[in-house]
C-alpha cells in the first residue's frame, strides 16, 4: 500500500485533502445566491421594528421575488440589529419563543447545533439574513454567507416566531405579511 506521506511532498497532501473535502460538499451550497442580488431582485413583503419598552431591539424585513409571503415558496427574511446581543442570547431567546408558539422540544432541539455554529454575536448595526428556497435554508451575517441549515422544516419553524398567528407579537406579524390593519 502507498504510503501518502512518504510519496506526496506535504503541500499536495494538503491540496489533495482540500480537494476532496470541496468534492464532498453538498450541491445546496452552489445553489445559494450573493444576498446582494436578492436585495436588489425582492420585493418588499413588510417590515416591522420590535422594540421593548423604549429600547429598539431590531428592524426585520420580509422579502419575496413577488412582494407576496407564501411560505413554501423563496424569500428572505432579514434582522438588523439595533443594539449588541450575544449568540447565546439570541439562541435562548429563539428557544423562549418557540415554546411560546408551542414548537416542541424534540422539534427545535434538532436545530440548536447548527444555530449555534452559524449564528455570531451580534453588534450594533449587524445584520444577520435568512434566504430560503426549495429545501434550502441559507443564513448571512452582515451579507456575507455562514452556512445551512439541512432541516426541511427549519425555516418554517424558524418564521414561525414572527409570522404564527401564536406569535407574541401580532403586530410586528401584521406588520411584516403587509397587512394593511398593521396598526
Amino acid at each position: 500500500m502507498l504510503n501518502l506521506k512518504l510519496a506526496l511532498p506535504k503541500f499536495c497532501r494538503a491540496s489533495l485533502l482540500l480537494i476532496t473535502l470541496l468534492w464532498g460538499l453538498p450541491s445546496a451550497v452552489a445553489q445559494v445566491p450573493q444576498i446582494e442580488q436578492l436585495k436588489t431582485t425582492y420585493k418588499e413583503v413588510g417590515s416591522a421594528k420590535f422594540s421593548v419598552l423604549f429600547w429598539d431591539i431590531y428592524q426585520s424585513r420580509l422579502a419575496s421575488p413577488t412582494g407576496k409571503y407564501h411560505p413554501e415558496k423563496t424569500y428572505l427574511f432579514e434582522i438588523t440589529y439595533l443594539r449588541d446581543i450575544k449568540a447565546q442570547d439570541l439562541i435562548d431567546r429563539t428557544i423562549e419563543q418557540w415554546q411560546h408558539i408551542g414548537l416542541s422540544e424534540s422539534q427545535y432541539q434538532a436545530y440548536l447545533a447548527d444555530i449555534k455554529n452559524l449564528w455570531p454575536d451580534i453588534a450594533k448595526g449587524d445584520k444577520l439574513s435568512m434566504y430560503v428556497a426549495d429545501d434550502i435554508t441559507a443564513f448571512y451575517h452582515n451579507d456575507n454567507f455562514r452556512g445551512i441549515v439541512e432541516h426541511p422544516s427549519f425555516a418554517q419553524d424558524f418564521v414561525a416566531i414572527w409570522l404564527s398567528e401564536k406569535t407574541s407579537q401580532p403586530k410586528l406579524r401584521r406588520q411584516l405579511l403587509g397587512e394593511s390593519n398593521a396598526d
